[in-house]
């Protein structure tokens, strides 16, 4: 654009007064038409073909591992190498692993606000956890609406998330905590106009993630983690780029991002160090939370509010931090995401519902699949995701067995309680429960104890009760009368473990 004007103006000195000023006319509409055109898209995305940079607005976890493999060359490699190898890891153990057990996984959301827009409320929280544990549970009311050549291939996860009740120094919590930050843009101010090209582009590559990854460091106007071995820890707060030279922009980039699973014994040392310079976890804009929030993307960002206002961004980037890829594998069809029943595509969903697309020629089980835009690790509006494959659960679950042994507890079975912790057998009955809850425990060892009752969120719904159970079996009766009906979550604690269980209340 600034060649052609350019050129224009050396053409304008010979010709007439009329031709001069037609010409003129041409160069300022020209001139005006470059300003809209930045205008509605931003410097940053303006240049991302020379940056790391995405465009359109996108989830920035690819993105950062693309920004990781310039700094560490390699690191995509060794990416793909861990996937590959957690494959492996599945199959060989596919006969002896069981999937019932479910993983619950304590979550601090920190919110990290400049003005009270940003300072979203419990409810918000609330709703996208709910979510959340919707869409890994597979209990979305729109599940039902999965085509049928996918339904082979989709499942429960058997992951849930609830908010965290003890902070690491033990006291209660909410698990929400709220930091009042002097940083308006997480992103940072972007301080040249759209003809320094050179230095967007060195911009972008040396400061962008340091600037966002901000909001995890209390010494530069965020929040530090809780340990990141015992907590997913979640920021919001605003993740836009500052841009005062093409009159203060606002610019939107990544919806949010998450650090991928660190420690793979098949990463060298040199390619993980860059990790270790961010917080683990998951960032997100404050407007990509929930269902309920309250805000709206701006001009020019409108078209965002019927697609990625359903609060499964955070489903998205919590499958990144959990070890998964994009379904189109970030490339043309010769590139995968390494999970053999999501199909090949040439592009993402580009935030669509395109439910004739097939852009690759696929063979899972004979069948050559369309695009999967239901995936929610597919860029699709949020009115068609829906589903988690099979193999993609593997992964998600082997991530945490392995990598994040720490993080998750564990629901057991009856059958896997035999020399679990200091438990043999716990029984709760009746179960489905009306008014007395009655259990029945048989210990290996003499031991103090508490008993709980949370809901599917994690709240915590009846006072503990402490109990000192003997060597041998126990029993213990509990009025749940007062509970609401649904689903809840009994557990056991003491000093050598946990043990939780599913209670149904009728």
């Amino acid at each position: 654009m600034v060649l052609l004007v350019l050129a224009l103006q050396r053409i304008i000195n010979p010709l007439t007064k009329e031709m001069k000023s037609l010409l003129k006319l041409g160069v300022l509409l020209l001139t005006l038409l470059s300003v809209e055109s930045t205008l509605a898209q931003g410097l940053i995305q303006e240049n991302s073909s020379n940056n790391d940079a995405s465009t359109p607005t996108s989830c920035g976890s690819y993105e950062y591992m693309k920004h990781l493999d310039e700094k560490s060359e390699g690191f995509l490699e060794h990416s793909d190498n861990f996937v590959l190898n957690l494959k492996k890891v599945i199959k060989t153990k596919q006969a002896e692993k069981s999937n019932n057990n479910i993983y619950r996984i304590p979550v601090v959301f920190h919110v990290v606000y400049n003005n009270e827009e940003e300072n979203l409320a419990e409810s918000v929280i609330q709703n996208q956890l709910e979510i959340m544990n919707a869409s890994f549970r597979r209990t979305n009311a729109d599940a039902v609406d999965t085509r049928a050549e996918f339904l082979p291939y989709v499942g429960d996860a058997k992951i849930e998330f609830f908010l965290a009740e003890t902070d690491p120094d033990g006291m209660s919590t909410d698990g929400i905590t709220r930091t009042n930050s002097d940083i308006a843009f997480f992103g940072g101010v972007l301080p040249y106009t759209s003809l320094q090209t050179t230095e967007i582009v060195q911009w972008v590559n040396d400061s962008l993630f340091l600037n966002m990854f901000r909001i995890t460091r209390e010494d530069q106007g965020g929040i530090d983690p809780w340990d990141p071995e015992r907590y997913l820890n979640i920021w919001i707060g605003d993740l836009r780029i500052f841009e005062p030279e093409i009159g203060n922009f606002e610019e939107l980039v990544y919806f949010g991002l998450a650090i991928p699973p660190l420690d793979h014994y098949n990463w060298p040392e040199e390619v993980t160090d860059p990790l270790t310079e961010f917080n683990q976890g998951i960032i997100m804009h404050y407007v990509s939370i929930a269902e309920n929030n309250p805000n709206s993307y701006p001009e020019p960002y409108q078209a965002f509010n019927s697609s990625v206002s359903s609060g499964k961004m955070l489903v998205h980037e919590t499958g990144h931090y959990l070890g998964l890829r994009h379904i189109w594998g970030d490339g043309n069809c010769s590139l995968d995401d390494f999970i053999d029943d999501t199909p090949l595509a040439s592009t993402s969903g580009l935030y669509d519902c395109n439910f004739s697309s097939n852009t690759c020629t696929d063979d899972i089980d004979g069948l050559d699949l369309p695009n999967m835009v239901e995936n929610y690790m597919d860029y699709t509006s949020g009115a068609c995701q829906n589903s988690f494959t099979l193999g993609q659960i593997d992964i998600m679950r082997e991530v945490l067995e392995v990598y994040k042994p720490e993080l998750a507890e564990v629901i057991l079975t009856t059958e896997e309680l035999s020399g679990a912790l200091f438990i043999s057998e716990l029984v709760l009955y009746p179960n489905p429960v009306n008014e007395v809850l009655t259990i029945s425990t048989t210990v290996n060892k003499t031991t103090q104890a508490q008993l709980k009752i949370h809901d599917s969120t994690g709240r915590l719904v009846l006072d503990p009760a402490q109990v000192t159970l003997t060597y041998g079996k126990n029993t213990v009766s509990i009025d749940v009368s007062n509970l609401d009906h649904g689903v809840y979550y009994f557990s056991i604690t003491s000093n050598q473990g946990k043990v939780l269980k599913t209670l149904v209340k009728n």
